[in-house]
């Protein structure tokens, strides 16, 4: 397996640097001459070789070739048709091709993790010469990091390539359980697929260490503690890994075929009721447990504010990253605004918000009928509630703190008739981009302070909601010593994030469990909005990845009105094989123990 190698020797270390003997630690050196046995002697390379795991984590959400995964859903379209999103709706995973693989960087993280729990604790090195008791306490936190790392790139891992094999057993992925010498990995037959519960228990176990070993948060002056630190793992962010963990492992794309039988595209038979039913109430349980640590239990809504043009950290944030440029902007803002527009949302996407009253917009009672021959587009807009523009721009929308509002009408300024990379769709993407106007501006470029959400503590809420629906039947019942309801956690989500006051659709829905996971369904779409969660839970819970993608084409009447075409603008072009994804065909050659999965036999 290319990830099973020796990556130290050579390697570029991120500390790396001239550097002069301190006490007894080392002989000046240059940092040509530093070697393997010197890195574990000093401080700063060996947390080096932890960075590093850190460093491949995307600090940007459009981290797929500067794109949204998103845009490999129906909750957007890219007119980037060179990039690795657009191929992937297109049919372009291959048994031989995947777009979005992440296999050897994902191992090649690993072995750093490995590599440093296995070399960077020992009594040799130490990360306070003057005070044992912090030195322990530095080490415990940094072996608390690189437990949350290993379960991070593991999980990257497996909500990529876990699946089912053609006997109808759900795998996970070759565990790294520890760091591979050459000699190991060049034994390519000794690495196998553990069943995917078997990878879930292997994640979990090295979260709940962190959990044990890492702080609450990072405040203060402390150096090694303090505000300085924050960025690195907590225990809320490896609790909140877990219930993303736990929940994935629930789903029924990831149980075996005794279990539960994919018969079709967005279609699945359970066969074993009780058995499918007993998981999820073992993971709400779980879930429930970590709704009742400090700091979770309460639902904090996303804002612009909290994820573009931000002044200060969201107290939502279990696990973030942070970057300070218009990198984002330059690909996401309107033509007219010098960007790219490379990622728009979809009317699909449109069509998901509710009505403020808490209906659907496919539900007249939301005061919205579409099949209406005096209906316009504008009243929809006018309805949504109020994640609708949070997340996108529509006609007539002012754009960020510009004062003029987009027109994507034929022939106007956001118009395809205008550039070449305006808007499939007829709308634009809001979240996370700046409300800057002219951040853009070539006279005076400017930047705009971001963070992407990678863990969010208001993720369990929803995690839990989903759980419990299936665990007890009802979306009104609590379990056995659980704080919440699914139904009460909706009702609290709907009204924080959405400006939703009225029930009268929850308690209608709430009367079915099968209605009410839709509507959970729904609800995490909207929340977690180019958040890049969408992709994994459609295929999780076999949700049709086929649906068309429509947008719609709008025209200027003389009297200053605008008409509305809803139209088709991509085709997906899904099979029922790509709810898995294949393993690297080189691996595979390489190495005939690994079974790949269904359909890419």
């Amino acid at each position: 397996m290319n990830n099973m190698k020796h990556i130290l020797k050579g390697c570029a270390l991120a500390c790396l640097f001239f550097f002069s003997a301190c006490e007894d630690a080392l002989d000046t050196k240059l940092t040509w001459q530093i070697g393997d046995s010197d890195v574990w002697r000093v401080p700063e390379l060996a947390q080096g070789v932890l960075y590093k795991a850190y460093s491949g984590i995307a600090n940007r959400p459009d981290c797929f070739e500067d794109n949204f995964l998103d845009c490999a859903t129906d909750n957007a379209v890219t007119n980037m048709r060179s990039s690795a999103v657009y191929r992937l709706g297109m049919g372009g995973m291959t048994a031989f091709t995947n777009p979005i693989a992440n296999w050897d960087n994902a191992y090649n993280m690993l072995e750093y993790v490995n590599s440093f729990l296995e070399n960077g604790l020992s009594s040799d090195i130490l990360y306070n010469r003057s005070d044992a008791t912090i030195d322990k306490q530095i080490k415990q936190r940094l072996k608390g990091e690189a437990c949350f790392l290993r379960a991070w790139w593991h999980f990257e891992l497996l909500k990529l390539y876990g699946g089912k094999a053609s006997n109808g057993k759900a795998l996970g992925i070759p565990l790294a359980d520890h760091f591979f010498t050459q000699e190991e990995a060049a034994k390519h037959n000794d690495f196998v697929r553990p069943s995917y519960q078997s990878t879930v228990d292997f994640i979990v176990n090295d979260l709940d260490s962190a959990m044990v070993l890492l702080p609450n948060a990072y405040s203060g002056d402390d150096l090694q503690f303090g505000t300085t630190q924050i960025g690195r793992a907590t225990k809320p962010a490896a609790a909140v890994l877990k219930s993303r963990v736990l929940l994935y492992s629930a789903s029924p794309a990831m149980q075996d075929d005794d279990v539960i039988k994919i018969t079709g595209m967005g279609q699945f038979e359970i066969l074993n009721p009780t058995a499918y039913q007993e998981k999820w109430k073992a993971v709400a349980l779980e879930i429930n447990k970590i709704l009742g640590m400090t700091g979770f239990g309460t639902f904090v809504p996303i804002t612009a504010s909290a994820v573009a043009d931000a002044q200060a950290e969201n107290a939502d944030y279990a696990f973030r990253r942070y970057f300070n440029n218009n990198l984002l902007e330059s690909f996401e803002f309107p033509p007219s605004y010098y960007g790219d527009a490379r990622a728009t949302p979809s009317h699909n996407l449109v069509k998901a918000f509710y009505a403020k009253n808490g209906y659907p917009v496919t539900d007249v009672r939301s005061g919205i009928d579409m099949k209406d021959p005096n209906f316009n587009m504008m009243q929809l807009y006018s309805a949504l509630d109020n994640r609708f523009a949070l997340n996108v721009y529509c006609q007539g929308s002012i754009f960020g703190d510009s004062g003029q509002a987009l027109d994507m009408s034929e022939g106007g300024k956001d118009s395809p008739s205008s550039s070449e990379n305006a808007t499939r769709t007829g709308y634009y993407l809001s979240k996370f981009a700046s409300k800057k106007s002219a951040l853009l501006n070539p006279i005076q470029l400017l930047n705009s302070a971001h963070y992407n959400p990678l863990l969010r503590k208001s993720e369990v809420l929803l995690n839990f909601a989903e759980a419990a629906n299936e665990a007890w039947d009802n979306p009104k019942a609590k379990g056995e010593g659980c704080l919440y309801s699914a139904y009460e956690i909706m009702k609290n989500i709907r009204s924080k994030a959405g400006g939703i006051v009225t029930d009268s659709y929850l308690d209608e829905i709430a009367q079915s469990k099968d209605s009410f996971r839709k509507l959970v369904q729904n609800e995490r779409r909207l929340e977690f909005a180019f958040e890049n969660h969408r992709y994994f839970d459609m295929r999780r819970w076999l949700i049709p990845l086929d649906e068309d993608i429509t947008g719609v084409f709008i025209t200027r009447n003389t009297d200053g009105t605008f008409t509305f075409e809803e139209r088709v603008v991509e085709k997906r072009k899904y099979e029922v094989k790509n709810y898995f994804a294949p393993l690297p065909y080189a691996e595979l050659v390489k190495n005939r123990n690994l079974i790949n999965n269904q359909g890419w036999e």
